[in-house]
């Protein structure tokens, strides 16, 4: 599967390329990772959202542990097309890709009780936010629609 996305607001197009249980993300560079969890295929014409969460080296066994065992919850959300949890074979930047049918539905999703639900012990003693040393800073997203060029 190979999809071509435009970042929303701006910003250099990027070309994801998933084979087997690796993903290539390319831009100016070409990052590669692999799939640590997944649900249902990827879609060429989707809003793609990426999240990226800086992880520790010596925590990432401890992260991947909390999202192996998520709730599972989002993928019974409205316009919810797939989830990739892409683990970073080049540095510490994990992405976690998922698919909408619109930038609406992952909004909705977004102020959802699954959502909620799923981000249940941020800011809290329980949250992997407040661990020392699991997160190199403030994980942040990004939107993506398809691009046709």
């Amino acid at each position: 599967m190979k999809l071509k996305i435009q970042r929303n607001h701006g910003g250099e197009p990027l070309t994801i390329i998933e084979e087997g249980n690796q993903v290539q993300i390319v831009s100016e560079q070409v990052n590669t990772y692999e799939i640590i969890d997944q649900s249902n295929n990827l879609c060429e014409e989707a809003v793609t959202v990426l999240n990226y969460i800086g992880v520790y080296n010596e925590k990432r066994q401890r992260f991947e542990e909390r999202f192996l065992h998520r709730p599972r919850m989002i993928e019974n959300e409205q316009g919810f097309i797939a989830i990739r949890v892409l683990r970073p074979l080049q540095d510490d930047i994990y992405i976690v890709l998922t698919q909408w049918q619109t930038e609406e539905d992952f909004r909705n999703w977004q102020a959802s009780t699954a959502y909620q639900h799923a981000h249940k012990n941020r800011n809290t003693q329980k949250g992997i936010d407040q661990e020392q040393g699991v997160l190199k800073g403030k994980p942040y997203h990004y939107l993506y629609q398809a691009s046709h060029r």
